[in-house]
C-alpha cells in the first residue's frame, strides 16, 4: 500500500489532482490507515496511470477517460466471473489476450485491438503487458510475415499499433537530470528492435532520457547527434551476427572522438563480440537490467 505522497511522486501527478479525481469521478477508493491517511494498492496506481496515459497523451477529456476506465472495469470483473474458480492464471490469461489481439490486428479491427488492449493494461501491470503480451505478439506476427502467413499491410499494421503503445509510454515517465542521456539505436541493416524497445522503456521508467531512433539506424550523421544533444551513452541490440565485425568499427571509431562515451550492448548478434568489448554486453533479463542500472546510479552518485 503506498500513501498519496509515493503516488504522486511515483505518478508524477499532483497529490490535489488524485484528490480531486477521487472527489469528483470516484476514480479509485483508497483505504485509510489506523491514523486516517489515504492508502493505495498497486491496481489504484495503475488506474491513475492509465488516466494520466488519456489524459495527457491522448487528448481526452477526464470525464470520457473515466468513462472508458469504468469500461474496461466491467471487462475485467466479466472475465473473471465468467471463468471458474482457481483457473485464471496470468499466463493463460496472456495468451487467450495475445490470440484474440493478433486476430484483431490480422483483420485491422482497431477498435477491438485497442479495447482488448485496454483491457490487459486494467488487469496486469504495464510493464507485464509489455514483456509478456505485446513483445512476443510483435515477435510472433514478425515471424509469420517472414514465413508467408501475413501479409505486408497486415505485419505494416499490426507493428505500427504496438509501436504506438511503447512510444505512448516512453513520453509518460518524467526525467531526471541527474543521469545521463542515452542514445538507442539498432545499426544499418538491422531491423529487429524488441529488446531494444523493451530496454528503452526500462530505462524511461526509471527516468534515463532515451533519444530513440530504432531500426536500421545509418551511420551518417551520429556523431552530430552526439555531439549537439550531449549523450552520454550508446544503446545498441543487433540480433544479425553478420553486422558484428561493422558495428565493432563503429564503436571504435566513435569511443576514438568521444573519449568519455559509454556503451551498452544487447541481442544476440553480439555472441561473438571480442574479449576487449565484451565487459559492454548486458544480459535480456530484467534482473541484469536492474543490477546494471543500480551500479550506473552508484557510480553518476560518486561523480
Amino acid at each position: 500500500m503506498y500513501n498519496i505522497k509515493s503516488v504522486s511522486k511515483l505518478l508524477e501527478m499532483p497529490a490535489v489532482t488524485i484528490r480531486a479525481w477521487e472527489r469528483r469521478y470516484h476514480v479509485v477508493v483508497p483505504t485509510r490507515s489506523g491514523s486516517g491517511h489515504r492508502l493505495y494498492s498497486e491496481q489504484d496506481i495503475e488506474d491513475l496511470r492509465w488516466l494520466k496515459v488519456q489524459t495527457e497523451e491522448k487528448g481526452v477529456n477526464i470525464s470520457q477517460a473515466v468513462k472508458m476506465l469504468e469500461k474496461t472495469r466491467e471487462q475485467r470483473k466479466l472475465l473473471s466471473e465468467s471463468a471458474p474458480l482457481g483457473t485464471v492464471r496470468a499466463g493463460e490469461s496472456y495468451e487467450s489476450l495475445r490470440e484474440r489481439l493478433y486476430g484483431a490486428l490480422t483483420t485491422f479491427d482497431s477498435e477491438q485491438a485497442n479495447q482488448l488492449l485496454s483491457l490487459a493494461f486494467s488487469m496486469f501491470h504495464f510493464e507485464d503487458v509489455f514483456h509478456q503480451l505485446l513483445a512476443p505478439l510483435l515477435h510472433q506476427i514478425g515471424d509469420d510475415w517472414e514465413a508467408g502467413a501475413v501479409t505486408v499491410a497486415q505485419e505494416h499494421f499490426a507493428s505500427h499499433f504496438i509501436m504506438q503503445r511503447f512510444f505512448q509510454f516512453f513520453s509518460v515517465f518524467g526525467v531526471n537530470p541527474g543521469l545521463p542521456k542515452v542514445l538507442a539505436f539498432c545499426p544499418s541493416g538491422e531491423q529487429h528492435q524488441i529488446g531494444l524497445l523493451l530496454f528503452t522503456l526500462f530505462l524511461r521508467r526509471q527516468g534515463v532520457e532515451v533519444v530513440y531512433l530504432g531500426s536500421n539506424t545509418p551511420n551518417e550523421g551520429l556523431e552530430l547527434l552526439i555531439e549537439r544533444y550531449r549523450v552520454d551513452w550508446i544503446c545498441m541490440s543487433i540480433t544479425d551476427p553478420e553486422l558484428l565485425p561493422d558495428l565493432e568499427g563503429l564503436i571504435d571509431r566513435l569511443r576514438a572522438k568521444f573519449p568519455l562515451l559509454k556503451f551498452v550492448l544487447g541481442g544476440q548478434g553480439f555472441q561473438n563480440l571480442c574479449e576487449e568489448l565484451r565487459p559492454l554486453l548486458l544480459g535480456g533479463g530484467i534482473d541484469d537490467w536492474n543490477r546494471w542500472f543500480q551500479g550506473l546510479s552508484k557510480r553518476q552518485e560518486l561523480t
